[in-house]
């Protein structure tokens, strides 16, 4: 396949906005894969980067799916079965770095990729980055909710009653989507909320019990039914969420102490809710293994990128379990609605989400 020297990418100008420009085609470096873009998807990190973190000339997204164009020459590469040709999915840090995914070619390293098989379409398959990562983070990283991961079995595995139950408020959302199937896949009695019009949607991804996040009533009635409730995401994480998830919780989580992971930096009056509730930020961008900072309050160590792309190792790196799972069917993604306009289009799917969406993924296709 000819790589163009020049080809379009929606790009961060001055006045908090983004165009479609001409750029270099970006170049590999000696352990990254170039990636033709087929497909994106949109979340609520695109449009927040281009209004109040990215400065002018930096690309824009970070979801997609694409085809391997090139791989790195090295035969002790970190993925598994994984060639020129192939359709892979994952994500970036888009307006931030380097990378962007709203763009017709991107690099990035093949351990990072997920080999999207033929039964899950490029869109479905792009809201795997932030979304599905971000909920295999949240929810089986050692320090985070720690659960046991999935097995690609032929069927989903019936509820482990030795298993302690989890929480995912929020079970519409993108990452709540994910986290429920994830969840589910790996035997756990999954306990939602949803507003009543996607209670459906969302039992229909795995949740056991769904509860209306507008009900006052809710944490109690959560918190009473299951008194040994220790572990949840908040997959808000603003707006007084966390302190609405801490007091669901049962009264004896297990160990005496129960966990929270927020994606937004920890509320500290949800903090003082309760003492022996631990609420644990998780930020996916650390799973890519590069340090970065959004200043000196929000700086993230070589060591702790480190870690916390090994903690992703089972899941990506080729054929690993989003692949695994994705082919038995035992998860399905999110549930995308496609829009049309390609890279032109972007900047009015992310005025949509900026305005509020509930229970879609929005994503476009760049190439065919």
């Amino acid at each position: 396949m000819s790589v163009p020297a020049k080809s379009q990418a929606l790009v961060t100008a001055d006045v908090h906005t983004a165009k479609v420009q001409l750029v270099d085609t970006p170049k590999p470096s000696a352990n990254e894969a170039l990636i033709k873009v087929l497909s994106v998807t949109l979340n609520p990190t695109d449009w927040k980067h281009i209004e109040f973190i990215a400065p002018p000339g930096k690309v824009v997204g970070c979801d997609f799916t694409g085809t391997i164009v090139s791989l790195p020459e090295s035969s002790k590469a970190p993925y598994k079965n994984l060639q020129v040709g192939d359709r892979v999915a994952g994500y970036v840090h888009g307006s931030f770095t380097e990378h962007g995914s709203f763009a017709e070619y991107i690099t990035l390293e093949p351990e990072l990729l997920i080999k999207v098989p033929d039964n899950v379409s490029s869109e479905v398959a792009a809201s795997a980055g932030i979304g599905g990562c971000t909920a295999a983070q949240a929810l089986f990283a050692p320090d985070r909710l720690a659960l046991k991961l999935p097995e690609p079995a032929d069927s989903l595995p019936p509820i482990d009653s030795s298993l302690p139950p989890v929480l995912i408020w929020s079970g519409s959302t993108s990452v709540g989507q994910w986290a429920i199937q994830l969840a589910r896949a790996a035997g756990y009695h999954v306990i939602t909320t949803a507003s009543p019009k996607n209670h459906d949607l969302v039992t229909s991804l795995g949740a056991s019990d769904v509860y209306d996040y507008r009900d006052e009533a809710t944490p109690a009635k959560i918190a009473e039914k299951y008194p040994n409730l220790g572990l949840a995401l908040d997959c808000i994480s603003e707006n007084g969420s966390q302190q609405t998830v801490v007091k669901s919780l049962g009264k004896n989580p297990p160990g005496g102490k129960g966990r929270v992971v927020v994606l937004l930096k920890p509320d500290k009056d949800a903090i003082a809710v309760r003492s022996d509730v631990e609420i644990i930020h998780t930020l996916i961008y650390t799973a890519l293994g590069h340090e970065f900072s959004y200043g000196p309050k929000s700086a993230y160590s070589a060591e702790q990128v480190s870690q916390d792309k090994a903690n992703l190792a089972a899941f990506r790196s080729g054929d690993g379990l989003f692949t695994a799972l994705f082919a038995k069917g035992l998860i399905k993604g999110n549930k995308v609605v496609t829009l049309e306009g390609g890279l032109h289009g972007i900047m009015d799917g992310l005025s949509r989400l900026k305005q509020g969406l509930s229970a879609e993924k929005l994503a476009y296709v760049i190439s065919v």
